[in-house]
């Protein structure tokens, strides 16, 4: 993204994103532009200023996490029975799942975790179908366990 495609989309004045980028002498923004840039850019302003390494925006809720980590341990699951289902033997090893590296597979689904939460926090209460989404998926997977099915 070029500067005055990011200035354009945080609504700020491309001198002025450009001064606040600046290596020597560079300009401090205001609040109103921190929280323009932050929200723009889907990143926590404590994050956008050094003070967290974590850069998930603070929009989101548990509820909102918890809903992201269970559509990716589902797909996770999902992924398991189908790679199960091609296999003649056990998929499972001291170390391994369907020959993959344990680590392997924990990274990629942090990974996924990641990206669902981005693009959970880039639709927010604006277009809440992801969020029924996971929650449908939740309710269903609760409702079978409760009767057995």
């Amino acid at each position: 993204m070029t500067i005055q495609q990011m200035a354009e989309r945080c609504g700020i004045p491309k001198s002025s994103l450009e001064s606040y980028m600046r290596l020597k002498g560079a300009k401090r923004p205001g609040v109103d532009a921190l929280i323009a840039i932050a929200d723009e850019m889907g990143v926590s302003i404590d994050w956008l200023v050094g003070r967290s390494a974590d850069s998930f925006s603070t929009k989101l809720t548990q509820k909102d996490y918890a809903l992201a980590c269970f559509a990716v341990v589902s797909s996770l699951l999902i992924w398991v029975r189908s790679k199960q289902a091609q296999s003649e033997s056990s998929i499972i090893d001291d170390d391994s799942f369907a020959g993959i590296p344990d680590a392997e597979i924990a990274a990629r689904s942090m990974m996924q975790f990641v990206e669902a939460i981005q693009r959970y926090d880039k639709t927010g209460e604006r277009v809440s179908s992801l969020r029924r989404e996971f929650q449908a998926h939740m309710e269903k997977a609760l409702e079978t366990e409760e009767t057995g099915n």
